[in-house]
């Protein structure tokens, strides 16, 4: 078993002791003076200088934080890398496995849709005088069961899709891309059906 960092505290108590100093200017730099309404515009360089401050301190957690997440993480891709190792020759050869018993459940799937359809043919071709009522609308599910006494292997057929075609897609399919509804406003275009393009204000401290 592994004594990496036995006699060291528990995690957050060690953020604690180290970053004491952190914590006293950000808990400094809230417990400053509260600002007057903004009334004119020499009033915004109070609010500049605070917004500062405050950003200032918040981009020096952000870095302090960062540097303790990257050893986390840079050790964390080590450990999946060697687990990773170890368990891909397994589940490569269980999804090769999974896919022969899925060929096999498919084609009994298959056999067994093909009896069916005799059947019906059979049955109908013994009721020609009568009229065939309208089939009511099923959801069909199919499942062959493959047993070897001591394991079970369930096959159920779905029905799955592919997008041949996205042209043809009916529109109650799509979804609005907003990455290039982004692209296009700030490209200029001030326009789009469906769309509210409006003007906002974003405010940057330096």
């Amino acid at each position: 078993m592994s004594t990496m960092g036995h006699n060291q505290p528990p995690l957050a108590e060690r953020l604690e002791i180290d970053h004491a100093s952190l914590a006293q200017q950000a808990a400094d730099v809230l417990a400053g003076e509260a600002l007057p309404p903004i009334m004119d515009d020499e009033d915004l360089e109070a609010y500049s200088d605070r917004a500062k401050a405050l950003k200032s301190v918040a981009g020096m957690i952000e870095k302090a934080r960062k540097g303790e997440k990257d050893q986390i993480l840079k050790d964390g891709k080590t450990i999946d890398g060697f687990f990773q190792r170890l368990s891909k020759p397994l589940t490569d050869a269980a999804d090769a496995v999974v896919a022969a018993i899925n060929g096999w459940q498919r084609k009994k799937l298959e056999e067994q849709r093909e009896a069916e359809r005799r059947e019906r043919e059979a049955a109908a071709a013994l009721q020609i005088e009568e009229a065939p009522a309208a089939p009511a609308p099923v959801k069909e599910v199919a499942r062959v069961v493959t047993s070897s006494g001591r394991v079970a292997a369930a096959a159920v057929k779905f029905w799955a899709f592919r997008v041949t075609d996205p042209a043809k897609v009916p529109a109650r399919y799509l979804m609005v891309n907003e990455a290039a509804i982004k692209a296009a406003v700030a490209g200029g275009v001030r326009e789009i059906d469906g769309v509210e393009i409006y003007e906002d204000v974003r405010t940057a401290i330096r």
